[in-house]
C-alpha cells in the first residue's frame, strides 16, 4: 500500500452522548473502543511513513485513540485545539499548512463531521461537498502538498484496520 503524507483518524467508539452526564469533552471510549484503538494502532503503524508527527483533539476520546498509536509509532501526541469538534475546515487547512512536515507524515486524530469535511476540502471538493465519510475508527491517507488539492491514497474502515492488525487482510 502506498504511503500517505497526511492521515486522518476518527476516534474509536465512545459512549453514547445521551448516556453521559459530564462534559462532552470528557466522554471516554467504551471498553470495545479501547480495544479497537489498540488494534487500529497496530495496523496503522505498518502503513505510515517512518517519520510522523501525531496531533489530536484535546477531547478525551480522541486522546484515548491517539495514545496506542503514539506507542506503536514511538512518537509523542500533541493536542491541538483546532482539532476539537466544530472547527471550520478552512481553519484546519491553514493549521495543517503550518504543521505538515517537509519530510515524513502527519497523523491527525479527531471527530466527525470535521474530518470528512477536512478530507473533502483537501481533495478539492466543490462547495463543501462530502467525498469521504469517516466512520468511528476509520482512517484515510492523503498524498500531495498543501494547499492542495491532495489525492486520496486509501480509506480504511475500522473493521478492515482490525483485520489487518489480526493479519487477516492483505
Amino acid at each position: 500500500m502506498r504511503e500517505a503524507r497526511l492521515v486522518l483518524v476518527r476516534h474509536a467508539q465512545a459512549g453514547n452522548p445521551g448516556d453521559w452526564d459530564g462534559a462532552d469533552r470528557d466522554r471516554p471510549l467504551t471498553a470495545k473502543g479501547q480495544v479497537s484503538a489498540v488494534r487500529m494502532a497496530q495496523a496503522l503503524g505498518d502503513l505510515l511513513p517512518a517519520s510522523v508527527e501525531l496531533l489530536c483533539s484535546p477531547y478525551l476520546r480522541a486522546r484515548q485513540t491517539a495514545i496506542p498509536l503514539s506507542q506503536a509509532l514511538d512518537v509523542p501526541v500533541r493536542q491541538k485545539k483546532w482539532l476539537a469538534p466544530g472547527q471550520p475546515a478552512g481553519l484546519e487547512v491553514e493549521a495543517l499548512a503550518r504543521n505538515l512536515p517537509a519530510n515524513g507524515g502527519l497523523v491527525l486524530v479527531g471527530h466527525e463531521p470535521d474530518l470528512s469535511l477536512l478530507a473533502s476540502c483537501l481533495l478539492g471538493a466543490p462547495g463543501g461537498r462530502s467525498l469521504v465519510h469517516m466512520g468511528k475508527g476509520d482512517a484515510c491517507g492523503l498524498a500531495g502538498s498543501l494547499p492542495g488539492p491532495m489525492r486520496l491514497v486509501w480509506h480504511l474502515p475500522r473493521r478492515v484496520l482490525e483485520r489487518l492488525a489480526d493479519g487477516e487482510a492483505h
